[in-house]
């Protein structure tokens, strides 16, 4: 990983997706070990941010979303004991939104926007994205009601 550091930003994200389709593909082929492939792929998630190859908000999503298919294709269960929470995973993700709700913007003032507001309502609505998928196993009602109150503001997020 040392030599990841002396890699151009876009080299780094690219020799980064390659190493984590890696650990996919052992987490996919074999349930003997799982376990250290799946703790593996959220350890690397997390260096990954820390190595600047990608965001914190990247890192929230793609956490949130690898977890969630652990758990669509029946594997989550098997190894809970590395998973984070889904309450952990939703705070991760709404944290990251750069947006207070009461000013989430619209789809129809598009004209009164700069570049960067409209960039932080389609991360918003990524975020939201990502969390949503543990809405059921959400355990703090004070997550699971900023949660609600996200996704009701989805539909007005770019």
């Amino acid at each position: 990983m040392d030599d990841l550091a002396c890699l151009s930003p876009p080299e780094r994200v690219t020799r980064w997706a390659q190493l984590l389709e890696q650990v996919d593909s052992r987490i996919r082929e074999r349930a003997e070990g799982r376990v250290d492939w799946v703790r593996l792929k959220i350890n690397l998630i997390r260096k990954g941010r820390a190595m600047e190859v990608y965001s914190a908000a990247d890192a929230a999503v793609r956490t949130a979303t690898f977890v969630a298919e652990l758990h669509r294709q029946g594997i989550a269960r098997e190894v809970a004991e590395v998973l984070p929470s889904a309450d952990e995973l939703v705070r991760a993700c709404l944290a990251e939104i750069r947006i207070p709700p009461e000013k989430a913007l619209t789809r129809g003032v598009f004209e009164d926007l700069d570049v960067n507001a409209i960039r932080r309502t389609r991360q918003a609505k990524i975020l939201v994205d990502a969390a949503e998928k543990h809405a059921a196993r959400l355990v703090d009602p004070r997550v699971a009601a900023e949660l609600r109150r996200w996704t009701a503001l989805k539909p007005y997020l770019v």
